[in-house]
């Protein structure tokens, strides 16, 4: 028994004709199409009425809907081949407010040759229909009625997909591109002329005067002769015995400002070597391992933008314990060149300042131009600890 099932919309109409399954059928009053033989598609203000089977309506709603996506998002993407029979319908935007749809023949008509039955086959002509923006999505809103319609041909399934990044390219003017880079250079010019004209300061050398050993010949030589920036107190006479804080003023750290080189007042680096120094590291090769894999599968998640490069990216990367990405230092120059099309910038986590700070792991990341990520413990897989 032959169903029809049609789906209306103010300026689109979609009907599917099929047979109902017998088993199915038994259960309910409505009855499940399970095999389709005609489907139709007929626009308002048009006379061409479209038709196919199976293929048509399946090819229909894939292109209606990512070409929809497409519209939507401004995002142009390829559309896949899905078991080789996407190819009967296409969508081409002609203008603001007008779409082209164009149906291929689903099999080559048969050409008769007089009254004999042998012929060539001759492929008929596309068909196509072009549609407002309204008709459009009212064709749109059909396709979503007839797959929200579980007993119309339940195993058609459509898989929507968000547009990868790769394909998100972004299309600023040459004038917004060049203008940054030139202020760039021109601010750098200038700060290379004014600091041309500044003179470079003279060092003169401070004289040290001990006044414990201000009368004794044989304590002035020594002490003249140490290098600039070196303490009084790291230069001992031969023949004096060594002095105690209480009687030599230029032991102690107040009376020399050189014998302490992490001063109070200099500012900290900011830098991975420098926040490394300050930093418990994990050694433990499970917690590398599990931490590896961690870290290698939020890269490779992250990492969707087309490659363009020839040489592969190294860089140095330190985790926390959670996964986060705490810093990364370059390795190569081509690291350097191309770290935007890296996830590296993106997924940096920047942590809060703690007193004791938690350990974290140091890690070899390179980015090949094949696009595999390969991740490794910095210094090697270390050995497990033996057992007792």
């Amino acid at each position: 028994m032959t169903i029809r099932r049609q789906y209306s919309l103010p300026n689109c109409k979609l009907t599917v004709e099929g047979l109902a399954d017998s088993a199915a059928a038994s259960g309910g009053v409505r009855p499940v199409i399970s095999v389709v033989t005609n489907a139709e598609c007929q626009f308002l203000g048009h006379e061409t009425v479209l038709s196919g089977g199976r293929d048509f309506l399946e090819n229909l709603a894939i292109a209606v809907s990512s070409y929809a996506q497409e519209f939507l998002s401004s995002v142009p993407h390829p559309h896949h081949n899905r078991e080789g029979k996407l190819g009967l319908v296409s969508l081409a935007r002609v203008d603001s407010d007008m779409h082209r749809l164009t149906v291929q023949s689903e099999a080559p008509s048969l050409e008769m040759n007089g009254s004999q039955v042998a012929g060539r086959r001759v492929a008929s002509p596309p068909v196509e229909v072009d549609l407002r923006t309204g008709q459009l999505f009212d064709l749109v809103d059909a396709i979503d009625q007839l797959f929200a319609d579980t007993q119309t041909v339940p195993n058609l399934t459509l898989q929507l997909a968000p547009v990868s990044k790769r394909y998100a390219m972004t299309h600023e003017p040459i004038t917004k591109q060049v203008v940054p880079a030139a202020v760039g250079l021109a601010s750098l010019a200038a700060a290379a002329i004014a600091l041309f004209f500044v003179p470079i300061p003279e060092r003169r050398p401070q004289s040290i005067s001990d006044p414990t050993t201000q009368s004794s010949p044989a304590s002035s030589s020594p002490v003249a002769a140490s290098p600039p920036g070196t303490s009084p107190a790291a230069v001992t006479p031969p023949s004096a015995e060594p002095a105690s804080p209480e009687a030599s003023p230029e032991a102690s750290p107040e009376a020399s400002p050189e014998a302490s080189p992490t001063d109070a007042s200099s500012p900290s680096p900011t830098t991975l070597s420098s926040a490394l120094n300050t930093t418990p590291e994990i050694t433990d090769p499970a917690q590398l391992s599990a931490l590896k894999l961690q870290l290698r599968d939020k890269l490779a998640e992250a990492w969707t933008q087309p490659t363009d490069f020839t040489e592969d990216l190294l860089y140095q990367v330190s985790a926390a314990q959670n996964g986060d990405i705490l810093g990364f230092r370059y390795m190569n120059q081509s690291a350097v060149n191309y770290a935007n099309q890296t996830p590296l910038p993106d997924l940096q986590y920047k942590p809060v300042e703690q007193t004791n700070p938690e350990p974290v792991g140091l890690f070899r990341v390179v980015f090949t131009p094949s696009g595999v990520i390969q991740v490794s413990p910095w210094y090697g897989t270390p050995d497990p600890s033996p057992s007792p």
